[in-house]
C-alpha cells in the first residue's frame, strides 16, 4: 500500500477524491416536486436509534432514491454496452471502432444515447412515483414532469463529466465511468451492513451470519482475483481467461431476464391476477426463501450464451488470428461458465447459509467480480503496468 501511495500522482489523487465527494453529495439533493407529505412520512419512518451504525446506515441517505443522483452513471454504462453490441449488425460501426477518429465519434454518440436513456428512465420514474401511499409526486403537468426529468438526466450528465475528469486528471485510467459504477454497489453494501448492525437487538445474533457472509465474500474475492489475472499463453500471445469481460455478460443477462416483468407491467390494469402471478414466479427466491431453480438455470444459460456472443462481436471489430480462434471459443465458453457460477451459484449458497444462520445477508457475485476487476486495473495502472492485451480482448475497453 505504501508503494502505491508513493507511486500515485498526488494531484490525480486529489481530483479523484473531489470527484467521489461530488458523486456522494448528489444523492443528498432531492429532485423538485417531491410532496411535503411524502417527505414528512419518510423522515418519520427513518428513526432506528442513535449510534455510529445508524449514522452510516441506509437511513443516512434518506432521499437517495428521489435525488438528482439516483440514475447516476447507469444510463452511460448502458449506452456503452449497447454501443459495444451494435457492431454485430453494422459494418459502418465496425469500421469506425477500428480507428481513433471513429472511436471519438462513437464516444460522442454514446453520450447522446446515454442522455436519451436517462430521459426515458426519468419519465418512467415520474410515472411510477405517482403511485404509492403517500405518492412521491402529486399531480404533474408537462412542465413539472419535464423539470424532474431534466434534473435526473442532469445528474447523469454530471456523472459523465466526473468520469471524464477521472480519466483526464484523476485515477480513472480510461475506466472512470466503470469505476464510478462499481463503487455504487460497494457504497450500498457499506450502508446495508451498517443497517444490520444498527437494527439488530443484539450483536451476538449477527456473529454467525456475518462470519458466513464474510467467508463467502472472501472466497469470491480470491477466486475473482485469480480468474481476472489468469491468462493463457499460446506461443508469444497472451489471451485473457475472462475474455468476454466481467461487465457485459451478467448485465445483459439481467436485463433480458427482467423483460418479462417489464412487459407484464404494461398489462397490469387489464390482467392484474396474471401479472401478479408473473411477478411472484419470476424472481430468484420464493416467499419461503427457497431458490427458484428454473430461473437460476435460465440466468446461467443466458450468461454463457451472451459471453459467447460478446466474444464473437469483439472478434468482428478486431479479428484474431485463425490459429487462435479455437482457443477463443473455448475460453469464451469456460469463462462464461465461471461468470455464471460466480453470479448465481455462489450468491444462492450464501443466501441459504446466512438464512439458516438466522439473518439473511445477500451478496451479488457479479458486483464483487466487477469491483475486484476495477481495483486490480487501477492498482496495476498506478504501478505503471501496461499489459500486452487489456483485461479483456474487447476493443470497447469495457472490463
Amino acid at each position: 500500500m505504501m508503494r502505491l501511495w508513493w507511486r500515485a500522482d498526488k494531484r490525480a489523487l486529489v481530483v479523484t477524491v473531489v470527484c467521489l465527494v461530488i458523486w456522494r453529495l448528489l444523492e443528498q439533493i432531492p429532485v423538485t416536486d417531491v410532496t411535503p407529505r411524502f417527505i414528512t412520512t419518510e423522515l418519520y419512518q427513518l428513526g432506528n436509534g442513535p449510534g455510529f451504525f445508524a449514522a452510516i446506515g441506509p437511513n443516512s441517505i434518506p432521499f437517495a432514491a428521489w435525488s438528482v443522483g439516483y440514475e447516476g452513471i447507469g444510463p452511460y454504462l448502458e449506452a456503452l454496452i449497447l454501443m459495444s453490441l451494435i457492431p454485430a449488425v453494422s459494418a459502418r460501426i465496425r469500421n469506425m471502432a477500428r480507428n481513433r477518429r471513429g472511436r471519438d465519434t462513437l464516444a460522442r454518440w454514446t453520450r447522446v444515447l446515454a442522455l436519451g436513456l436517462a430521459m426515458g428512465q426519468a419519465y418512467g420514474f415520474t410515472v411510477l412515483y405517482q403511485y404509492g401511499s403517500p405518492p412521491v409526486f402529486g399531480s404533474m403537468d408537462w412542465s413539472a414532469r419535464l423539470a424532474v426529468c431534466l434534473a435526473l438526466s442532469g445528474g447523469t450528465a454530471l456523472m459523465i463529466l466526473l468520469a471524464d475528469a477521472l480519466d483526464e486528471f484523476g485515477l480513472g485510467f480510461g475506466c472512470g465511468a466503470v469505476i464510478l459504477y462499481a463503487l455504487g454497489p460497494l457504497a450500498t453494501e457499506v450502508h446495508r451492513l451498517a443497517g444490520y448492525f444498527a437494527a439488530v437487538p443484539s450483536l451476538d445474533a449477527l456473529y454467525k451470519p456475518i462470519a458466513i457472509w464474510a467467508a463467502v465474500t472472501l472466497a469470491l474475492t480470491v477466486g475473482s482475483v485469480a480468474i481476472v489475472l489468469a491468462v493463457q499463453r499460446t506461443g508469444t500471445t497472451e489471451i485473457r481467461f475472462l475474455i468476454p469481460g466481467v461487465l457485459r455478460p451478467p448485465q445483459i443477462a439481467a436485463t433480458v431476464l427482467a423483460l418479462p416483468t417489464i412487459a407484464a407491467g404494461s398489462y397490469y390494469a387489464k390482467y392484474p391476477a396474471q401479472v401478479q402471478w408473473i411477478y411472484a414466479s419470476w424472481q430468484f427466491y420464493f416467499p419461503n426463501g427457497r431458490p427458484n431453480v428454473a430461473l437460476v438455470l435460465i440466468y446461467v444459460a443466458l450468461i454463457v450464451l451472451i459471453a459467447l456472443f460478446v466474444v464473437a462481436i469483439d472478434d468482428l471489430v478486431v479479428p484474431v488470428r485463425l490459429d487462435l480462434r479455437p482457443h477463443l471459443i473455448r475460453l469464451a465458453l469456460i469463462s462464461g461458465l465461471f461468470l455464471a457460477l460466480l453470479a448465481t451459484v455462489v450468491p444462492v449458497a450464501n443466501h441459504l447459509l446466512t438464512q439458516a444462520a438466522g439473518e439473511l445477508i445477500p451478496i451479488s457475485g457479479s458486483e464483487v467480480l466487477l469491483v475486484v476487476a476495477v481495483i486490480l486495473l487501477s492498482i496495476r495502472a498506478v504501478e505503471g503496468y501496461r499489459p500486452v492485451v487489456p483485461y479483456t480482448a474487447s476493443p470497447s475497453a469495457l472490463p
